[in-house]
C-alpha cells in the first residue's frame, strides 16, 4: 500500500511539475527605473527582457502618472498633434498578453502592435487600435497571438495629443526562455505560474490518467 501511494505522489508531482514548466508569465512594470520625472528614456531590462526605444524621439521617465508609477512615455507638451515612437521589446521567446496604454491632453493615438521571430523583418501578426480617452490608461489585452522573440509598440500622437503613456507590458516566457534560476531578485522575479489553455490539458489528461492507473491497481476497472 505505501509503495502504490509513493507512486502515485511521485505521479502527481511529474505532472504538476509539467504544468508548471509550461509556461511562466511577467509583467513588466518599470519599478526599476532610477531617474527622476520626465529624464530620458534610453533602456530598461526586467527579468530576463530588455524595452528600448528604436525611432522617435523624446522617450521619457513617468515617475507622476503611471498604472502605477513608474511608466514611461514619449512625446512633448511644446509640440503637440502628431509624432511616432517606438519601443522595442526583446528576451527569449515569448507570447505577448497585454499593455496598459494612455493618450495624453487628447484622444486619438493610434497604436500598433507586431510581434517578429528570428530576423524576420515581416510581423507575425499586426494589432492597430487607437485610444480615445484622454489621460487615463486603457488595458490592452490579447490572447492566442502567436510566439514571438521581438515585440514593437508604436504610438502616433493625434491632434492636441502631447504625450502618451506605456506601462506593464504582459509577456508569457516560452518553455526554457525565462530566467534559469539565481539573480532573480525583487521586481525582477517572475509572476505566479500562470497557465496557458494547453497547460491545463495536460494537467487535466495527466490526473485522470493517474486515476485510471489508480483504480486498475484495485481491481476497479
Amino acid at each position: 500500500m505505501r509503495t502504490h501511494m509513493t507512486r502515485y505522489a511521485l505521479l502527481v508531482a511529474l505532472v504538476v511539475m509539467l504544468w508548471a514548466t509550461e509556461a511562466m508569465a511577467y509583467t513588466i512594470e518599470f519599478d526599476g527605473l532610477t531617474g527622476s520625472n520626465l529624464s530620458t528614456f534610453t533602456s530598461y531590462t526586467e527579468s530576463v527582457y530588455t524595452v528600448a526605444p528604436t525611432s522617435g524621439g523624446k522617450w521619457f521617465e513617468a515617475h507622476i502618472f503611471g498604472n502605477g508609477v513608474p511608466a514611461i512615455g514619449a512625446g512633448d507638451v511644446h509640440d503637440p498633434d502628431g509624432g511616432t515612437s517606438t519601443i522595442t521589446v526583446t528576451g527569449g521567446t515569448f507570447t505577448f498578453g497585454g499593455v496598459d496604454l494612455t493618450s495624453n491632453s487628447a484622444g486619438g493615438t493610434e497604436y500598433m502592435i507586431e510581434g517578429f521571430k528570428d530576423i524576420s523583418t515581416v510581423a507575425i501578426f499586426t494589432r492597430i487600435f487607437t485610444i480615445d480617452s484622454i489621460n487615463h490608461f486603457e488595458s490592452k489585452l490579447f490572447s492566442g497571438l502567436a510566439a514571438v522573440d521581438r515585440l514593437t509598440i508604436t504610438g502616433k500622437r493625434g491632434v492636441g495629443v502631447t504625450s502618451f503613456n506605456i506601462d506593464n507590458i504582459r509577456l508569457t516566457a516560452a518553455s526554457g526562455s525565462g530566467p534559469s534560476g539565481g539573480g532573480c531578485t525583487g521586481n525582477n522575479c517572475p509572476d505566479p505560474n500562470v497557465p496557458e489553455p494547453a497547460s491545463l490539458l495536460l494537467l487535466g489528461v495527466g490526473l485522470a490518467g493517474i486515476e485510471i492507473w489508480r483504480r486498475k491497481k484495485r481491481g476497479e476497472g
